[in-house]
Parts: structure tokens; sequence; C-alpha cells
């Protein structure tokens, strides 16, 4: 199977226990992460304004399984979906991401374990190279990159980022400078990791 690829909803049937992309049938118990990446894709600049205008979103789906392979769904613009409903009868059409969220409510136990036996007596999970240690610091490659503790820095949840900003930076706070601004991106397993640093 090694790489698969689909497009949601033409290429997909959702079932109590698994899907089917294209003719492979997946087990939800097969997945080991999920990621999801959303595009937006405007009009010309308006007349008037010059401002782009909102006109559709559309998203990739990309399922890591336990075994190595890779399902690759691409969910068609959502204006382009019209009235669609699987074969257990949930409309999947409701919200933007009703389709990725009904596969992360599925396998959420699985992949929250997954991030745990990665962490040690040291570390209580690693993520996409970080390490969150359990004193609350964040390490990448050896060094301290960040850190939950809110007396060093101000961490502020984005759409699929988590963005933190250093307090305390009096030259930064004089000349407006932002070097002490950084991020992580979420687009893997978001829902997993926001729970696990909820809990830290």
């Amino acid at each position: 199977m090694a790489y698969i690829e689909g497009q949601f909803p033409q290429d997909v049937s959702l079932e109590d226990n698994f899907f089917t992309c294209g003719n492979e049938k997946i087990s939800y118990n097969d997945i080991k992460s999920i990621a999801v990446y959303v595009k937006e894709s405007v009009t010309n600049l308006t007349y008037y304004t010059g401002i782009p205008t909102f006109k559709d979103l559309s998203s990739n789906l990309r399922i890591l399984l336990l075994n190595g392979d890779r399902v690759e769904i691409r969910v068609t613009a959502y204006s382009e979906w019209g009235p669609f409903k699987n074969k257990i009868g949930a409309n999947l059409t409701d919200d933007a991401l009703s389709f990725a969220n009904f596969i992360e409510q599925k396998t959420f136990n699985q992949r929250k374990k997954n991030y745990l036996d990665t962490g040690n007596s040291e570390i209580y999970f690693k993520y996409q190279g970080y390490e969150f240690l359990k004193n609350k610091k964040i390490r990448l490659g050896k060094k301290i990159y960040a850190s939950l503790d809110t007396n060093e820095f101000k961490v502020t949840k984005y759409f699929k980022k988590l963005l933190f900003e250093k307090k305390s930076n009096f030259f930064g706070d004089i000349f407006n400078l932002d070097d002490d601004e950084i991020a992580i991106n979420l687009y893997h397993d978001e829902d997993v990791v926001i729970d696990l640093l909820n809990k830290i």
C-alpha cells in the first residue's frame, strides 16, 4: 500500500471501524498521526478597495499509519461539496473541517498514547523535533527553545500554531523588536498536542 491518494468526498467512504480511500481499506486503529493543511483561495482584488476577497477553502488531510504507509486525501473546495452523507449517515458538510474532525475523534486516544510513548523521566513527549519537558521547558536541538511557564513567555494559540512571546524584553519593548517571538506549527495532531499541553 505504501502511499494512497484520493479526494474527499468522491473517493472516501466512512464506516464505524474503518474508512476506504479508493479501493483501500484503512482501519482507524492503524492511524498514527494526522496532519491537516488548509488553503484559502481568494478572488481578485476588489475594484474599489484593492482588498482580496474570500472565495473558498480547501484542505489536504495527510494520515501516517503505524506501519509507515501514508494516505493523502485532498478535500474538495467546500463550495463544490453539495449535500453529502456517508454510509453511517453523518452529514460531513456542516462545517469546513468536519471530515478531519471525525477522523481525529476516532483516533484521538491512540495518537495521544503514541506521543506519550516518546517520553521518559525528563521528557513529557516529543513533537516534530521539539521535546516538551516535564518542567514546562521546550527543547529543540539540545537547547531550550521556549517555555510554557507564563512568567517567562506569553503563549497564544492560533489556528494550527502556538506563538511564544518572551516577557520582560527591555530592548525589544523600546525598539519594537520581535526577536523573542517564536512559533511552533501544529499541522500534525493539533488536538492531541493541545490536550497534552493543558495537562503539563
